[in-house]
């Protein structure tokens, strides 16, 4: 967790500001001087429960006391700073503290040095949003180490030598924490810091942004379709992202419960059965930051059928048109399918065409074989057969449910006619 909601922990050994109560009973000017050795616990600033979660007291003390070591390594001029040590890591601690829990710059000094007085320490002014801490600038950092350097001096605290300068204490005791409280341990942090001195780029946090995954990401199904089911899964613990999902296929469903969930979730999903050619679909899943797809490829065995026509008048191959050259001819249509299911078709037929009137002719059995009869000498009749349009529309089911609409003139089926003669 990178939150703290309970209650801090207190400091180990008995400094004079591990207490905000204690402070005015000792010296009001701050922290005394902790040594190398002494073990502390504390948790975070001075002043109680926060949001963000800072590293132990101790580890941010032994931070500055390498840092002093560091730039003694570099060679860096002795100086001299009115500001402890340890007075320097906690009240840089707490200014940055309030900052990052949503304190403007003057709140922040204002409420530190009302602590520094003895006084007892002001609430944080709101919540960071969730992700990354963001840090103050630079500039106000500094600024605020120089005025606790003013508020140390008008205590009339002490002259200390130092090898790090007011500014590089600023800069390097923000940027150590600023690691710290975006999940980078202390041996992390601290090389990271110090590579910067060394005059390496700014190296990344150690956060890790919350985010969701799929698992698995894909399936492959055949054409009679499936169902299965995969996992919405957070990156770390604690993570609980909302989320919401649609389908971008009809054919690719799942249950209304699953459009929207939050954090790790079994998603089940089904996929109808294919009767066309290879097909993909996609379940789309969203959240802040981020998005996914569950991709399914589905292979596909085309379902086919097809119808022909002949008449008497054409021997007995299929023709594309039915002459109606006698008191009683019959245009013959005959289907056929593979679609899967077992037993017997149904056959749903419509004719249509024009003679003198629109004529229309139906049927609908487990039959594939249709036909109607019409008569020569019709109105629009001619000696050498006048033409007219016939349009045939076959629908097949199967067992199954399954189904494929045929229409002449389209697809694979060629243009029909009738031609109407005299007698």
């Amino acid at each position: 967790m990178r939150y703290l909601t309970g209650v801090v922990l207190v400091l180990a050994v008995g400094v004079a500001c591990s207490h905000p109560q204690n402070r005015a009973a000792a010296s009001p000017t701050g922290p005394s001087a902790v040594s190398g050795t002494a073990a502390i616990a504390y948790v975070g600033g001075v002043s109680g429960p926060m949001d963000v979660l800072f590293p132990p007291r101790n580890e941010s003390f032994q931070f500055r006391n390498d840092l002093e070591t560091k730039y003694q390594g570099l060679g860096r001029p002795l100086s001299t700073t009115y500001v402890d040590r340890e007075g320097e890591v906690v009240w840089m601690q707490e200014y940055i503290r309030y900052r990052v829990n949503g304190c403007d710059h003057n709140t922040a000094i204002q409420r530190v040095m009302t602590q520094i007085d003895g006084g007892q320490a002001g609430g944080i002014c709101g919540a960071p949003p969730d992700g990354q801490i963001l840090f103050p600038s630079r500039a106000d950092s500094l600024d605020f180490r120089r005025q606790l350097e003013s508020k140390y001096q008008a205590m009339g605290r002490s002259l200390t030598t130092t090898y790090v300068d007011v500014e590089g204490s600023a800069i390097w005791t923000q940027e150590y924490e600023r690691y710290r409280v975006n999940s980078c341990d202390h041996p992390t942090a601290e090389a990271k810091v110090f590579s910067q001195i060394d005059g390496g780029p700014v190296p990344p946090t150690c956060f890790v942004p919350c985010t969701l995954g799929l698992s698995p990401s894909s399936a492959t199904v055949g054409d009679p379709g499936a169902s299965g089911t995969f996992e919405v899964r957070p990156n770390q613990a604690g993570c609980n992202l909302g989320w919401t999902a649609t389908s971008d296929a009809s054919w690719l469903t799942f249950p209304g419960t699953s459009a929207s969930g939050t954090g790790f979730t079994t998603i089940t999903y089904s996929v109808a059965q294919n009767v066309s050619g290879s097909r993909i679909g996609r379940l789309h899943f969203t959240w802040s930051g981020g998005s996914a797809d569950f991709v399914v490829e589905q292979g596909g065995t085309p379902y086919s059928a097809s119808f022909t026509l002949t008449d008497p008048f054409h021997g007995p191959g299929a023709t594309t048109e039915c002459w109606l050259q006698s008191t009683a001819t019959p245009c013959n249509f005959t289907a056929t399918s593979n679609l899967p299911g077992s037993g017997a078709y149904t056959y749903t037929w419509s004719a249509q065409y024009l003679y003198g009137s629109l004529k229309t002719f139906s049927q609908t059995g487990t039959s594939p074989n249709f036909s109607f009869t019409d008569a020569c000498d019709g109105t629009d009749s001619s000696s050498d057969g006048s033409p007219a349009e016939l349009n045939i529309t076959l629908t097949v089911t199967d067992s199954l449910g399954n189904t494929i609409t045929l229409r002449s003139g389209q697809g694979n089926q060629p243009a029909l006619a009738v031609r109407r003669f005299t007698c």
